[in-house]
């Protein structure tokens, strides 16, 4: 499967973006409630986000530092190839995988809308806690793997089209870095194209 703009954003944009304020209460719940919390402040982003926004950009950025596991994500996507990254790089990656996500979010931010999300089913698989969602008003399916506990809750991945976006990224690292032959720096160039979005 080809890996492109629309698929990986479709699969970013339903991670937690939401105010701080209300995260707390959320965190303290089950993982239903806390995709549920979640699902329905992205919505309420949504309808208030414009294209090419670079202030929602960095919001949205430092939202996604704060409650995404990036580094958890990052290292399922690099896959064999995370123990070849320079030492050195890791900060600079995660940074830069975090400003992908976030300007993603922000060129498709028109074609997220709902009224509310709704959970569907939940389950263990593993280390995850995987629940299961649809956009109310779209019907869209949104599958979400989160880890930790009532107060430490954090998103580890999320399921769009039938696709989890540690997958599809593994495919986009994979695929770049056996073309440069192991060199990181065209990935990292990859990355940085969204500054130019």
């Amino acid at each position: 499967m080809r890996l492109s703009r629309r698929r990986l954003l479709i699969a970013t944009v339903a991670l937690p973006f939401m105010g701080v304020a209300t995260l707390p209460a959320l965190a303290d719940g089950g993982a239903d409630d806390y995709v549920h919390g979640l699902g329905t402040q992205v919505l309420k982003m949504v309808k208030g986000g414009k294209r090419g926004d670079k202030g929602l950009q960095s919001r949205f950025g430092n939202l996604l530092n704060q409650y995404v596991n990036l580094g958890q994500l990052g290292s399922m996507a690099l896959g064999r190839n995370r123990a070849s990254m320079p030492s050195g790089d890791k900060g600079m990656f995660s940074s830069l995988l975090s400003n992908y996500a976030a300007a993603l979010f922000v060129w498709y931010v028109d074609d997220f809308q709902g009224s509310d999300l709704k959970v569907t089913k939940m389950g263990q698989q593993g280390a995850f806690t995987t629940v299961d969602t649809v956009i109310v008003g779209s019907n869209e399916p949104l599958s979400w793997r989160v880890t930790g506990g009532p107060g430490s809750w954090r998103v580890a991945d999320v399921k769009v089209k039938g696709v989890w976006l540690s997958i599809a990224m593994k495919k986009m690292f994979d695929d770049t870095l056996n073309a440069s032959h192991g060199d990181f720096q065209p990935l990292y160039a990859k990355l940085r194209e969204a500054d130019t979005w």
